[in-house]
């Protein structure tokens, strides 16, 4: 791939006129720049000045001057730090009247209505899919030719159902069971108003409607004042119930135009449409003076930012070094994993739980997955499984033995847990692996009720590995069997402790630890308090590969500074003896989070690393951004497969490919983890970069030398042969959190089990 043809959804903005204004000033107090901003929002633009701590006061209408009896000639060309503010005011004045406003800062406007994306002659205007316009200014840093600022334009789509609850019980639908919203007033009224979901609808009494589980001062609200929120099963209710005959082919098509419209070829004719209207709109910064948008900034531009395309990562699977492969499938059918010489043991004992209306499927199952699927072929003469669990992975005839749950309850699952264990300890030996047949529909069920977690607490109390495999997934057909057997048993070897191949790693003269942050925030119901459970992963590069940790833990997220400052002690600790570490050797500590670490967190982290007596080390805070306004576009780019002849059914259309890197100066970075390649059909979108921002206390700023590192470890993924999309070190802290967080739903579980059990030492939680 060329980085000679790429978009990158910014229009350049530039000043046009005289730049020489008035600029009222007084001193600052919160309560009075909030109060300004709304009575004089409209006229006047107010901003806080940091550096002498007052309010600046902008006037943008004709006519309108400052406030303060100070003021001062400014220079807009000059003062390029107001060019944001002015930027949105012009924006919100442009489109007042014009579109529904839905938020100010950024600016977001719904489109036409006339727009709408699901039509049928019996539906009400009422329901709308309508596209959802998001503007954004920001300024790059990695241009040659300096600082440029511009404004990010993006697309997407919002469902409304604009109906009052009493408008739906009128044409016999009734909201009981359904959460509902009310309209509450913004301070500035060119805004929509702001939707507040108040609760769920327990009841109807009279024109009132009852709330169960509700916002504090919610029990009951007014019909008429209420709607639905406009979630997914909320809209496709509504239209299955008013066109009981057409409600999912209507839907069906909305579907395929909100496709169209998320995929390259869409979203970026719907931003060019924009800016062209904007272009003729007269975005005016201040009366006299006009902002002045350019074309899409393009990588054949001279002012395109500094770009890439990141090599595939080396995997080795060898202890020497050699061989390796950067494909992982066909470097471990090969050669095999990386410590097939030393993993023991060779002959495993596998205890399968399941359902016994289930035995015969799961049986049938078992066979597939430990000999493989050699008859199952693809169109270019691949066989992905051919070989199976105990050939891939080197090992002998395994002693498997199923054990029947006495129903798809929880009691019913720790039964047969209970019997498999009772087993290999009356027979004198222990399970190293459990098969445990799930279903799907385990998923909606509360944690303390749940048959997967009830099990595989049970299990990992008693240092079992888990596998757990839906019953859905093992009936699937062989053609799409084959790509989740390699997913399984490749989890499956890494939860015994099998390291099934190593990155390999630059030499270099600094120890370097990469510490991976995650989260996951649990909540009993829709407005009990949420809490937010932190998981720590440490990755850290010895012998040239990089290496897990042999711990892991999650905490709340109020105490994770704490712990994570004590599991950094730790493992320096431990690796510095280890490796035979200097006091005076230089150390390297990466952090990926999966929030902006604070100031006050990065101090407390230095701190506690700078009292191990270590005299040389260097920190890079890198936090990894999923939701941002920037997209990129490959103008080459036509879809995949070349083969599909209709090119609306191609994936990935004018999308990027896999490891381009645009650095959008020292401190920021957009990298695209997962490309074309790895969307799995056209109806995904297209792909979408990640932001890496380095946080401003970091000594170590080689921005270049991050994006390519937090690439590789997305390559080095254990839990699933593609390429993850986001670095394993977020990923598997994401998933830390995740099981912790289900499994103290279990009043049994013991969180020592994966703290101080050998079955800490390996990745229980993929």
């Amino acid at each position: 791939m060329s980085v000679s043809s790429l978009l990158l959804n910014f229009l350049p903005v530039a000043l046009r006129g005289e730049t020489r204004i008035f600029v009222g000033y007084r001193p600052y107090e919160q309560e009075t720049l909030e109060e300004l901003r709304q009575e004089f929002g409209q006229s006047h633009v107010f901003k806080r000045n940091y550096e002498d701590n007052t309010i600046l006061e902008i006037p943008v209408i004709t006519g309108a001057e400052p406030l303060s009896n100070t003021s001062a000639e400014e220079d807009l060309a000059k003062a390029p730090w107001l060019w944001k503010p002015l930027l949105n005011a012009a924006l919100l004045r442009v489109f007042a009247g014009q579109r529904e406003i839905v938020h100010d800062y950024p600016v977001s406007v719904l489109g036409n209505p006339r727009s709408n994306f699901i039509a049928h002659s019996d539906l009400p205007d009422w329901i709308r899919v309508l596209p959802l316009l998001e503007f954004d200014s920001r300024t790059l840093y990695g241009t040659k030719q300096g600082p440029r600022f511009g404004l990010v334009c993006n697309a997407r789509t919002r469902h409304q159902l604009l109906a009052s609850c009493d408008q739906l019980l009128d044409i016999g639908l009734s909201p009981l069971g359904r959460y509902v919203q009310i309209e509450l007033p913004q301070k500035d009224l060119r805004l929509n108003p702001r939707q507040l979901t108040v609760g769920r609808v327990a009841s109807i009494d009279g024109d009132a409607l009852i709330l169960d589980d509700h916002r504090d001062g919610f029990e009951r609200v007014k019909a008429n004042e209420a709607r639905l929120t406009g979630n997914l099963s909320d809209f496709d209710w509504c239209v299955n119930s008013l066109l009981p005959h057409d409600g999912e082919a209507t839907l069906a098509k909305a579907r395929a135009a909100i496709s169209a419209l998320n995929q390259g070829p869409g979203r970026l004719n719907l931003i060019s449409q924009t800016a062209d209207y904007l272009r003729t709109a007269g975005l005016e910064a201040v009366p006299g003076v006009s902002f002045e948008l350019g074309e899409w900034l393009s990588s054949s531009d001279a002012g395109f930012p500094g770009t890439e395309i990141i090599d595939k990562p080396t995997l080795v699977f060898h202890p020497s070094g050699r061989p390796n492969d950067t494909w992982n499938e066909r470097g471990i059918k090969a050669h095999g994993p990386h410590d097939q010489r030393t993993f023991s043991p060779k002959q495993l004992n596998i205890a399968v739980i399941c359902q016994g209306r289930y035995e015969g499927q799961v049986d049938r199952f078992m066979g597939k997955f430990l000999d493989g699927m050699p008859d199952v072929e693809l169109r270019n003469g691949r066989k992905p499984y051919d070989d199976g669990f105990l050939s891939r992975f080197r090992l002998e005839r395994a002693n498997v033995q199923t054990f029947r749950t006495t129903s798809a309850t929880r009691m019913g699952y720790e039964e047969a847990c209970k019997a498999a264990l009772k087993h290999a300890a009356d027979n004198g030996f222990r399970w190293d692996l459990a098969i445990v047949q799930i279903e799907e529909e385990f998923k909606a069920l509360p944690g303390r009720e749940n048959p997967y977690f009830a099990s595989k607490s049970m299990l990992l109390r008693n240092d079992v590995a888990v596998q757990n495999v839906r019953i859905e997934t093992m009936r699937d057909a062989d053609a799409s069997l084959i790509y989740t057997m390699n997913q399984i048993s490749l989890a499956a070897y890494a939860k015994l402790g099998g390291r099934p191949w190593l990155l390999s790693a630059q030499q270099a003269v600094t120890h370097e630890l990469v510490i991976g942050l995650g989260s996951h925030t649990e909540q009993k119901s829709r407005f009990d308090e949420s809490v937010r459970y932190v998981g720590i992963t440490t990755v850290f590069s010895s012998d040239g590969g990089y290496h897990l940790s042999e711990r892991t833990g999650v905490v709340r997220f109020e105490e994770y500074a704490r712990e994570l400052t004590d599991t950094l002690t730790r493992t320096i600790e431990r690796v510095r003896r280890e490796d035979n570490w200097k006091n005076t050797d230089r150390v390297r500590l990466v952090f990926h989070a999966f929030k902006q670490i604070k100031n006050i967190e990065a101090e407390a982290i230095k701190d506690a690393v700078e009292a191990l007596d270590l005299e040389n080390v260097v920190f890079a805070f890198v936090h990894v951004v999923e939701r941002h306004p920037f997209l990129i576009f490959d103008r080459n780019q036509q879809g995949l497969p070349q083969w599909q002849k209709d090119p609306s059914k191609r994936k990935g259309a004018l999308g990027p490919s896999r490891g381009v890197h645009i650095k959008l100066g020292d401190f920021e970075s957009l990298v695209v983890f997962a490309g074309v390649n790895e969307l799995k059909q056209a109806a995904h979108g297209m792909p979408r970069a990640c932001l890496l921002k380095l946080h401003r206390h970091s000594t170590f700023t080689d921005m270049t030398y991050l994006a390519r590192q937090a690439f590789d470890f997305t390559a080095h993924s254990w839990r699933v042969m593609t390429p993850e999309p986001f670095p394993i070190t977020i990923k598997y802290s994401d998933l830390i959190a995740e099981r912790l967080a289900g499994l103290k739903e279990i009043e049994s579980w013991d969180d020592d089990a994966v703290r101080f059990r050998n079955i800490g030492r390996a990745p229980w939680f993929l």
